[in-house]
């Protein structure tokens, strides 16, 4: 379902675009009467479907296409008792085949979108399984190659948003595998970290790709984050069984210099906007903070770059994408909070001490760095 902010069928132009309320598209749209922009004096009605009757489509839509996508390879597996590689790759390509003739050729109605949607990913699954039958059952460079090409299509094709984010994560993953033969895979998070950033720091420049560029962001977002987990709670051995090369532990110096200079130049940034001198105390303590998470990424895997996303998501005013980074946060430091071998007693203190850390913090910024009137006034228009 799309169900992301600032998403439609087509793609955005602008950025961070605030709804007008009904008055102000009313006043906006008699301007553009009296200017000869538009032929009618009142705006069309809005098509718009009661999000109850979207989510009952678009769970109808799946219904459908997963119904008929079991009931094809039930056909092939009575004919042949087992589903070939050709078989499954026949049964990729007819799905994609008939999801992009939805797309393309069918209206824009939310049943359609949906089922589109769920022919497409329901074809790359069985065209993915037909490939990977074909060459022997292994993740070779060709299967991931090739399904590189289909997820890019797929992603460049498609307007549907939910549709571009999975494409785009599915495109990533298998670039990961990539990445994996040419025995590259630990500096998967790097170069994620550095195509988020430079994506959404240059998206008002995509124009009429600004939507895709927007879900490749969540793409990447989402993809580095479970990469991290992954290697935060010891799973490991399933990029043993993915790709060739065994994932390495930890995170680089690379890497946590990357995101400290993206960190960095986004706190400067930030404040610069606020017109506050580089030398200012409340600049230097931003720094420090900043030093003292990276310090601390080093135990707590995955810190730092829930850090980045926070600071990406409120400086572009992207809430998802910081609602994302407060929410992998809390998950890092709990998994580093499992992984503790120590005591319940020890494990309690830490938190205590963890708490009133953080209220002395409070109380600090309170005495000695009260917020002014300006600053107040520009966070409200944030």
């Amino acid at each position: 379902m799309n169900t992301l902010p600032h998403t439609s069928t087509q793609d955005n132009g602008a950025s961070h675009i605030k709804p007008l309320s009904t008055s102000s598209a009313q006043t906006l749209w008699e301007m553009l009467y009296a200017q000869g922009k538009v032929n009618s004096p009142e705006p069309p009605e809005s098509n718009e479907l009661p999000w109850y009757l979207a989510l009952m489509q678009a769970f109808a839509a799946w219904i459908a296409a997963w119904f008929l996508l079991g009931f094809m390879v039930s056909v092939f597996y009575a004919l042949w008792e087992r589903l070939e590689g050709g078989a499954a790759l026949f049964t990729g390509a007819s799905y994609l085949g008939l999801g992009l003739a939805l797309y393309w050729g069918g209206r824009q109605q939310h049943f359609l979108q949906q089922f589109a949607f769920a022919s497409c990913l329901s074809g790359a699954m069985a065209f993915g399984w037909g490939l990977f039958d074909l060459l022997g059952y292994e993740f070779s460079l060709i299967w991931y190659l090739c399904m590189s090409v289909l997820f890019l299509l797929l992603w460049g094709i498609i307007k549907h948003a939910v549709a571009q984010w999975v494409f785009a994560f599915s495109l990533l993953a298998c670039l990961t595998g990539l990445l994996a033969e040419w025995h590259l895979l630990n500096l998967t998070p790097t170069l994620l970290v550095l195509l988020l950033s430079v994506v959404l720091l240059n998206i008002h420049r995509t124009g009429y790709h600004y939507q895709r560029a927007r879900m490749l962001v969540f793409g990447a977002a989402t993809l580095l984050l479970t990469i991290q987990l992954m290697h935060v709670f010891s799973m490991d051995r399933i990029f043993e069984e993915l790709f060739v090369s065994s994932w390495q532990s930890g995170m680089t110096a690379i890497h946590l210099i990357v995101v400290f200079s993206i960190c960095g130049f986004l706190i400067f940034s930030s404040f610069k906007q606020w017109h506050t001198q580089p030398t200012s105390p409340v600049v230097l303590f931003m720094f420090l903070g900043l030093v003292l998470v990276t310090a601390l990424s080093l135990p707590m895997q995955g810190l730092s770059t829930a850090v980045l996303l926070m600071l990406l998501g409120h400086y572009t005013r992207e809430v998802w994408l910081k609602g994302i980074g407060i929410g992998s946060g809390l998950v890092f430091v709990s998994g580093y909070y499992y992984s503790l071998e120590t005591t319940l007693m020890l494990k309690s203190l830490y938190l205590m001490g963890l708490g009133l850390l953080l209220l002395a913090a409070r109380l600090v910024m309170w005495r000695y760095f009260p917020i002014s009137d300006a600053q107040a006034e520009l966070e409200e228009h944030v």
